[in-house]
């Protein structure tokens, strides 16, 4: 219920939230089309489900250095990026493994996880805690720590206390 600071602008114009949207999802759809739709069977077939988001989660996260390295972070940075990165992949793969093999599921997730990074800035100081990113990476990581815990990390689609 606090107001936010002043001198703190938009990095969009909320006309434009719903072209945004759709340009996340076309750009996540495409990424989740190779991922999702072509890699990941044969690959968890062989490695099984959580050795297969880790590996995915690391290449992902190295295709997003070049970004990082331009936006100006720090290696303390890029790593926290690396842990948060890894640990979406585990809860796509999660996702991916209990909506029916959905990767329409899966882009939409990626989609809101884009529009988060858009439409909540890090950069402009709202919070220190938010600007520092091994709080909300290590959050994501407990997150996919759980599920790994809780569904097995051979599919991540049997709950162990059902």
């Amino acid at each position: 219920g606090l107001p936010l600071p002043t001198g703190i602008e938009l990095p969009f114009s909320l006309v434009l939230m719903p072209l945004l949207a759709v340009a996340a999802f076309i750009g996540a759809a495409g990424e989740e089309l190779g991922y999702m739709g072509y890699a990941i069977e044969p690959t968890q077939e062989q490695w099984g489900a959580l050795k297969t988001a880790l590996v995915m989660g690391l290449f992902w996260a190295v295709w997003h250095y070049p970004g990082m390295i331009q936006q100006g972070r720090g290696l303390q940075w890029i790593a926290w990026g690396t842990l948060g990165t890894v640990a979406v992949r585990v809860l796509i793969v999660w996702l991916y493994n209990n909506t029916g093999k959905s990767v329409f599921v899966c882009a939409i997730f990626h989609s809101i996880a884009n529009m988060g990074a858009i439409f909540f800035p890090k950069d402009q100081h709202l919070n220190p805690l938010v600007d520092y990113p091994g709080v909300h990476y290590s959050m994501i990581a407990i997150a996919a720590l759980v599920i790994a815990f809780l569904w097995g990390a051979k599919t991540l689609a049997r709950y162990r206390y059902a």
